[in-house]
């Protein structure tokens, strides 16, 4: 016999939301992202880099997603056997590079609204050129500091519940790692620059001379607080999502974690990736004009 029904209904779910997730970021980089490549505005680039990096990130999780089901299917009698993947030590660098390109890209988009509202004088920080040098900094960044752990250490697994490549979190300095550069620095980052920014924008309403603050400042900041409003809301679904994989390397401390470790952490990622990429889809300026001139046609 295979699998029992709630490891189905996890690897399914996993594998639809994955799937969403990366659909949804594919239609942005089709639809907005190559037509206009050469004449995307700054916000656009950014978002760009955003939806490429989530298309990247969904795509990983969905080749989990299938190598999952693919193990639950072959259960045996309750029993699970190792099953050959040729995309095991991929998908584990690809998952691990996409976490980072990830959740930069919420930091690459934070610094362009602090540089815009804030350091506006300086406006050489948020041309077009100066970003896309950011953005492929920020790639570069992700990738040399998940791949070069990852091809000198030999600390990949088998993990037999996922059927996947992965670093096992009892006893492995490498997760706390991966745990640190890929969430905890980009989320303090975030927490830090959005707060700075926020003080800033109150400061600024509370000194709404003309003497001190010039009217184009005042209105640049209270356009960017409804949208700092709408990401911090995205980016606590992000910590929460995170929370669960925290957890259990904090319990590897101590004892062995869940044997559905991964599979409980996957799911609540993912569950938070698609609600993400669809939230910031929908309220994109680019999809909100496209969606205004087809009601206008």
């Amino acid at each position: 016999m295979s699998a029992n029904w709630l490891e189905f209904l996890g690897s399914i779910g996993m594998l639809i939301t994955t799937c969403v997730a990366l659909i949804v970021s594919l239609i942005y980089i089709v639809v907005i992202t190559l037509p206009q490549h050469r004449n995307l505005s700054l916000s656009s680039l950014l978002a760009s880099n955003t939806f490429l990096s989530a298309a990247v990130y969904s795509s990983a999780h969905f080749a989990i997603a299938i190598s999952t089901l693919r193990g639950d299917i072959a259960v045996v009698n309750a029993v699970r056997y190792p099953l050959y993947n040729p995309f095991c030590m991929s998908s584990a660098f690809v998952f691990y590079c996409g976490c980072g390109l990830m959740y930069y890209s919420y930091v690459m988009e934070a610094v362009q609204r602090f540089a815009r509202i804030v350091l506006y004088d300086h406006r050489w920080l948020y041309r077009r050129r100066i970003q896309l040098l950011f953005i492929v900094l920020q790639w570069i960044f992700c990738i040399v500091g998940t791949f070069i752990p990852l091809a000198t250490t030999n600390q990949l697994r088998y993990d037999l519940h996922m059927n996947m490549c992965i670093i096992p979190i009892r006893s492995s300095g490498w997760t706390m790692y991966y745990a640190i550069f890929c969430y905890t620095i980009p989320l303090v980052l975030l927490a830090t620059i959005y707060h700075r920014l926020i003080r800033y924008i109150l400061t600024v309403r509370s000194r709404v001379s003309a003497c001190l603050i010039s009217g184009s400042v005042i209105v640049t900041a209270q356009r960017q607080l409804s949208m700092i409003q709408r990401v911090i809301i995205l980016v606590s679904i992000l910590i929460i999502s995170g929370l669960p994989y925290c957890v259990f390397i904090f319990i590897g401390f101590w004892t062995d974690p869940p044997v559905y470790q991964f599979r409980i952490s996957f799911l609540c990622v993912d569950i938070a990736l698609v609600s993400v990429v669809c939230t910031m889809f929908w309220h994109n300026r680019d999809i909100a004009q496209l969606r205004t001139f087809r009601d206008e046609t």
